[in-house]
């Protein structure tokens, strides 16, 4: 009988209970790129002044990058002696506060830059 006395009292005990956090609501996509883009059009101490009130940088090639939105530059580069167009995604490296290039991006020959920007009327009619 004493053990079943014993257990009668466990039950008896107060449970504390572990508040959980609520959970943060997760954001939408476009919201996640202008929360970035807020992030990363406050100056840091690294940037150059003129990057900010151009919206241009270069890259580590020293090729100039020009913003078209939601931290997605265009820029011109030169490989193996053939021009290409590169479009690509970057994102602010959350250690460094600078911006970085993300995986999402293309690069095309200046033919197939050549025959986009022929293709520009016929796409902006679908738009």
């Amino acid at each position: 009988m004493s053990s079943s006395s014993e257990s009668s009292s466990e039950d008896e005990k107060p449970v504390k209970k572990v508040e959980t956090p609520p959970k943060k609501e997760k954001k939408s996509k476009k919201r996640q790129s202008e929360a970035v883009e807020e992030k990363s059009s406050k100056k840091t101490k690294n940037e150059a002044p003129e990057a900010e009130t151009t919206g241009r940088l270069k890259d580590e090639h020293g090729n100039e990058m020009f913003e078209f939105g939601n931290l997605r530059y265009a820029s011109v580069s030169n490989f193996k002696g053939k021009e290409y167009v590169n479009i690509r995604e970057y994102y602010v490296d959350k250690n460094t506060g600078k911006i970085a290039p993300g995986r999402k991006g293309i690069s095309i020959t200046k033919a197939q830059w050549l025959n986009l920007k022929d293709l520009i009327p016929e796409i902006d009619k679908k738009l």
